[in-house]
């Protein structure tokens, strides 16, 4: 028996960082999307033993978020069984894009599917805080303003649509390191937590309106403050992005990813195209 799931990369509409807490997690609050970029992640039930093939792109040992996601899901059963994963890469890596995310959650899923859909979402949602911040989300998809350390979700319906441009050059952030520029810049997050919450009611309602005129206003991602001194190529990306006739472009996670959100498919794939004559890696796709 052969699962196969998509694991969509997600872009942050609106990132801040309200607090830092005593466990040394911070306490975020973000509008996050999926998009149609994605990996591939194809499991197949075997008789025993656990096999995950990268193509070599990745360790493939217990670092691998796809193997924590096959360790808390057994855990979780109590009923292991043998898999064979293979995982086709399309998402850029420590890009702030939530790639690892996107396939420990695809993992979860699958393995669910295989498993007879033994557990509901919210139940994969708690393995998957286990895993990592971003993996919560990832296993819902959609459209989600997320708080805590990223495991508290609500999904916000509505009519927002709009093509997208994924567009990186150089090599990715370390995400460590951005939450302790942060950490140094801000301290305790107070004006940064009001912020946050200031403009949610508009944000809910630009979502369910769909009106990206009425949205662009409200994005915003705190990690640009102090990624952009130290990675120039983001702001000359965003840049690009907005001369190819971009209405909105801003960084995704801590970086170095920056998305463009687009009017139109025509619009966005000219935007991609152009970035790549730059030498940049760009992808265009749209929200799902």
């Amino acid at each position: 028996m052969t699962h196969t799931e998509k694991a969509y990369a997600k872009i942050n509409l609106t990132l801040d960082v309200t607090a830092k807490r005593a466990d040394g997690y911070h306490e975020l609050r973000t509008l996050m999307q999926t998009v149609s970029l994605c990996d591939t992640l194809t499991v197949t039930r075997t008789e025993g033993g656990y096999t995950l093939d990268t193509g070599g792109v990745l360790d493939a040992g217990e670092s691998n978020l796809v193997t924590r996601a096959m360790r808390c899901y057994f855990e979780a059963s109590q009923k292991p069984f043998g898999v064979a994963v293979r995982l086709e890469k399309n998402i850029p890596m420590q890009a702030g894009l939530g790639g690892g995310s996107a396939d420990a959650a695809a993992m979860l899923r699958a393995l669910n599917a295989l498993d007879g859909n033994r557990f509901p979402t919210d139940e994969l949602c708690r393995m998957a805080a286990r895993i990592g911040a971003d993996v919560p989300f990832c296993v819902v998809g959609g459209t989600c303003l997320c708080s805590g350390i990223g495991e508290v979700i609500e999904p916000l319906t509505g009519d927002f649509h709009a093509y997208v441009v994924v567009a990186m050059r150089g090599e990715g952030v370390s995400t460590p390191a951005a939450f302790a520029a942060l950490d140094a810049r801000y301290g305790g997050f107070g004006a940064c937590r009001e912020e946050a919450t200031a403009n949610e009611s508009a944000l809910r309602f630009a979502m369910r309106v769909g009106e990206l005129s009425g949205l662009v206003p409200l994005l915003y991602n705190r990690f640009e403050s102090v990624i952009e001194p130290i990675r120039p190529d983001v702001a000359a990306l965003k840049q690009s992005l907005l001369a190819s006739g971009a209405l909105h472009a801003q960084m995704s996670g801590s970086g170095p990813a920056v998305f463009g959100l687009f009017a139109t498919e025509r619009e966005a794939m000219r935007a991609q195209d152009a970035l790549r004559e730059l030498g940049a890696t760009a992808f265009a796709c749209e929200t799902v």
